[in-house]
């Protein structure tokens, strides 16, 4: 009776299912937008289309990855704290049905990708192939899974790019992995201070001390502030400079939010750290102002 009553109530299947997907993961796609605005396109209006085309395939074969992940890792999530309450391991979704909307987002996704040319699409396999990868076998190796968590939002990086068919900059490349690969350590930080037995809760964090963690995070900030400096000193307009005392702040305030409250545990609730919006907006105006010369076409258009 209970089953019965469970196939005719959809309603918390498909909110599970929406769930599933990780909405508020999807800020993640917004790596994809760096191509557009450092390449000086954004009033192009074809390369915006293709870009939000490109983002919606990937936003859908992400869909599917987390899916998978969930369906491959549904014993192991049941133990842990916070990924216990995941409507696959917790039954609110079952494997069947999550398998099912998992294969018709991936038709989805791939169907968009084909559409942006083959290059996108190889780009897309490459994603979805390392989560597979990362599923089934490379987050059980020490550091290597942190590493392809970095790699994921390169290859979003790359898509962006690729999507409006303008040249890849290896710095936007280093950039962002060195960003994702911050990310990555604080969250696995945050794993460790919530768990009394990590081992239990995912194999692989057995193997890191919090010591471990914080030398490993302050050594890749350091090293992304000096990606970003040479950036800005090099490979670009030396007005960028302005903008170095922003990305000294944003690292400064991560390290910061990562030993005094457990924002690293979830990166999107930077989103909702007022210092961090206030310099992130900052950030990017300075960067448009920069990059197309904004000061140069006011004087114009006053004249």
């Amino acid at each position: 009776m209970a089953e019965s009553s469970r196939t005719i109530t959809p309603v918390p299947t498909v909110t599970g299912l929406l769930r599933e997907i990780r909405p508020w993961q999807w800020y993640k796609q917004g790596v994809m937008f760096l191509g557009i605005v450092f390449s000086k396109n954004l009033l192009d209006l074809d390369a915006w289309i293709n870009l939000l085309v490109g983002v919606a395939a990937f936003t859908a074969i992400a869909g599917a990855a987390y899916i998978f992940n969930d369906i491959n890792d549904l014993e192991e999530d049941q133990k842990h704290p916070e990924k216990r309450h995941r409507p696959i391991a917790s039954g609110q979704v079952s494997v069947p049905v999550g398998a099912a909307f998992g294969l018709l987002l991936a038709a989805i996704g791939f169907g968009a990708a084909y559409s942006l040319g083959p290059l996108f699409l190889g780009v897309l396999l490459a994603y979805l192939s390392q989560n597979v990868l990362y599923s089934l076998y490379l987050k059980r190796i020490v550091f290597v899974d942190v590493l392809i968590v970095a790699i994921g939002f390169v290859l979003r990086a790359i898509a962006g790019v690729v999507a409006i068919d303008v040249y890849l900059s290896p710095w936007l490349i280093v950039s962002t992995f060195l960003l994702a690969l911050v990310l990555a350590l604080g969250k696995r930080r945050h794993e460790l201070e919530i768990t009394t037995d990590p081992g239990e809760t995912r194999r692989v964090l057995g193997a890191y001390s919090e010591n471990d963690v914080d030398q490993l995070l302050v050594m890749t900030m350091s090293t992304l502030l000096m990606a970003y400096s040479l950036y800005t000193f090099f490979r670009t307009n030396s007005a960028m400079m302005v903008t170095l005392p922003l990305a000294f702040f944003g690292v400064f305030r991560y390290h910061h939010l990562v030993h005094t409250t457990g924002i690293a545990g979830q990166p999107k609730y930077l989103l909702t750290d007022g210092p961090s919006i206030a310099n992130l907006l900052l950030w990017i105006g300075l960067v448009v102002a920069v990059l197309y010369d904004l000061p140069s076409v006011a004087i114009e258009v006053i004249r």
